[in-house]
């Protein structure tokens, strides 16, 4: 099983490798055969066809990260220090990461058209927002936070966060990733904070 695992990680890497390098729609399963140095039918054993990879890869990586940030923070018993390090930590992830959070790029501006891809995004941003108002909601519980509309905060942290992420990995930017995170969430913290 380990030996499984660890051949789709291969495959997710270079699919990764070669989304980046060509699109989704130029590049092949032969491409990605030929970098993973794997044989096209091993490909295939793994995933049934060049989409059901890319959904996969998508849904296997953002919730791999998703409930290691969830985990990371657990046992941070203030609400909005828990929120903060949620933040931070997502920010560093982008950072090491920077390849697979480019590929998600592509795979959100597809999207747009498609609507598995869309669902699989929707699914990401609904859980997103329900573990944000979940930490607001907390922090009202606990007087750390005036009382307001937890899931309108939620929401406001949701975007930003996709702005900066969709900003630093589609434009040349002049900040840095994690410091203007830290920025955003001072100002929205320093409005809800009794």
């Amino acid at each position: 099983m380990e030996e499984k695992r660890d051949r789709k990680e291969d495959i997710y890497e270079a699919a990764v490798k070669c989304f980046n390098k060509t699109g989704y729609f130029e590049t092949s399963i032969d491409t990605i055969a030929a970098e993973a140095k794997i044989s096209k039918g091993g490909i295939y054993y793994h995933f049934k066809s060049k989409k059901s990879l890319f959904m996969e890869l998508f849904n296997y990586r953002v919730n791999k990260y998703f409930n290691f940030l969830k985990t990371y923070t657990a046992e941070i018993d203030n609400p909005e220090e828990r929120l903060r390090s949620f933040i931070s930590k997502a920010s560093g992830i982008q950072k090491e990461n920077a390849d697979f959070f480019k590929f998600c790029i592509e795979f959100l501006s597809m999207g747009v058209r498609d609507p598995e891809i869309r669902e699989m995004m929707s699914a990401f941003y609904r859980e997103s927002v329900k573990t944000f108002q979940g930490y607001a909601e907390e922090a009202i519980r606990r007087g750390v936070f005036k009382p307001h509309d937890a899931h309108k905060t939620a929401l406001a942290i949701y975007f930003l966060f996709m702005g900066v992420f969709f900003t630093y990995f589609s434009v040349n930017v002049e900040y840095d990733l994690i410091e203007q995170h830290s920025f955003q969430l001072n100002n929205i913290f320093r409005t809800l904070k009794i």
